[in-house]
């Protein structure tokens, strides 16, 4: 999900961990398996969704407040 969405977007692995979570290794560590909290997949979840929402071209900032149901999100 995460890797389709960076496809997608153009955006880096670090620019979006820096965007989703203030976490420019964020992606990388989940890479490498990193397992993440509930609180952290819907903040990931919203920051996607906000982003694809988003028009006008411009580079996509991610809610500091999640939202929405639980979604498993994957690398």
């Amino acid at each position: 999900m995460i890797e389709r969405f960076l496809t997608e977007s153009g955006l880096s692995a670090t620019a979006f961990g820096v965007l989703a979570m203030k976490d420019p290794r964020f992606v990388h560590e989940m890479r490498a398996g990193r397992e993440v909290r509930r609180a952290t997949r819907l903040r990931v979840v919203a920051c996607m969704r906000d982003a694809r929402t988003r028009d006008g071209g411009t580079r996509p900032v991610c809610p500091t407040e999640h939202g929405g149901r639980d979604e498993a999100i994957e690398i």
